[in-house]
């Protein structure tokens, strides 16, 4: 199976996460619109931050078609996504060469960046540039073809994505006992780029807040480029309160929601007591975390797009804690960074009732949002 898949004319984006699972169906319309068929959830459907095995299968599997029997949806066929902390992706040049060797070299340097035997592994690869030169219409230099001194060496920018066999097996399985089709199996940072960046210029960092995991991608043109993960997420947020205040999970979620984190106006990063307080301090993990990933990517010296400056535009909130209070300022405060909350209903036609439910989820919804998009 293709890590990147191949499009459909019609799927359902079924977003298997690590506190709930999210489904959106969505329908391309003869104007080349896309509207909203129906959505569902089911919250704490899954398992740790380990991500789901075997064992989890059957239940989850279930899960799925409750959602898809709810929710009322129409086609059968689905898309998912793989999580980033699961997946190995590393970004490589490489010189031009036909198609053959091009597979040839890409397995050797898969070897050198994937901590599994290759045996064990689903590898696939998506060339994201050729250099300014490369002729139009030829994917792949042809050998025949005589060298031009004066040419720049049109050098292929490739992103090499990898899943461990076993892993992708699991969804498989998951898929044929939901009564789904799974058509396509792709990376949760593909979907979240498809979402919120869309084929928008620039680099922008896309931060997902989700229950257990924290992603944070920066999209380059509209392509991601460099995915993290770090374990720290809303339930670090809640169990911080919990812990602080002596109180019992459902009113230190209630707290979280309520009060939110903010850091004053020419305050230090650290504070005294209180809510706000305690979530400011729980959230230096990410804030660090950001940090070194808009270092690391100012600092790389490989660029997929000749316009590309290193330097990050903005920051797009989203996830299941993306709603906090006061979180994307305080984050813009700390970083000095524009922070802006991520809306992957953009794009999507829905009926005006529905506004004010489908913007409180859209922060919950953007995987599977992006992987409905593929398809439609």
């Amino acid at each position: 199976m293709s890590l990147f898949g191949k499009k459909n004319e019609s799927v359902i984006g079924v977003d298997v996460g690590t506190s709930s699972i999210k489904l959106v169906e969505l329908e391309k319309k003869s104007d080349n619109s896309v509207s909203l068929v129906t959505y569902g959830f089911v919250e704490h459907a899954t398992r740790d931050v380990r991500g789901i095995g075997k064992e989890d299968a059957p239940t989850v599997a279930q899960t799925i078609k409750l959602i898809c029997e709810k929710a009322g949806t129409t086609s059968f066929s689905a898309t998912a996504a793989l999580p980033t902390y699961v997946v190995f992706t590393s970004l490589i040049s490489l010189p031009p060469m036909t198609k053959d060797e091009l597979d040839s070299a890409i397995h050797w340097e898969a070897k050198k960046i994937i901590p599994l035997p290759l045996e064990d592994i689903i590898l696939d690869y998506k060339i994201l540039s050729q250099g300014k030169k490369q002729p139009a219409g030829l994917p792949f230099a042809k050998k025949e073809e005589p060298p031009n001194p004066d040419a720049e060496p049109p050098d292929y920018k490739i992103l090499i994505t990898g899943a461990a066999k076993e892993t992708v097996q699991v969804y498989t399985d998951i898929f044929q006992k939901s009564g789904l089709s799974l058509t396509s199996l792709e990376t949760e940072m593909f979907a979240l780029a498809r979402a919120l960046v869309g084929e928008e210029p620039g680099e922008v960092m896309i931060v997902e807040v989700g229950a257990a995991v924290t992603d944070i991608i920066i999209v380059q043109d509209g392509v991601p480029f460099l995915g993290r993960s770090i374990e720290t997420g809303g339930n670090a947020l809640t169990r911080a309160i919990m812990n602080s205040l002596h109180i019992n999970e459902k009113r230190a979620e209630q707290l979280k929601r309520d009060i939110g984190v903010t850091l004053p106006s020419g305050s230090a990063p650290t504070g005294g007591g209180g809510v706000p307080a305690i979530l400011r301090e729980t959230l230096e993990p990410i804030i660090h975390e950001i940090r070194y990933t808009l270092n690391l990517y100012k600092a790389h010296s490989v660029t997929p797009s000749p316009t590309a400056t290193g330097i990050v535009e903005k920051i797009i909130l989203t996830g299941g804690s993306a709603l906090l209070p006061n979180l994307a300022a305080t984050l813009s405060q700390s970083l000095d960074m524009r922070v802006i909350l991520g809306d992957p209903w953009a794009h999507i036609s829905y009926p005006a009732d529905l506004k004010p439910v489908l913007q409180a989820l859209g922060p919950k919804f953007s995987v599977a949002i992006g992987l409905a998009m593929r398809g439609a």
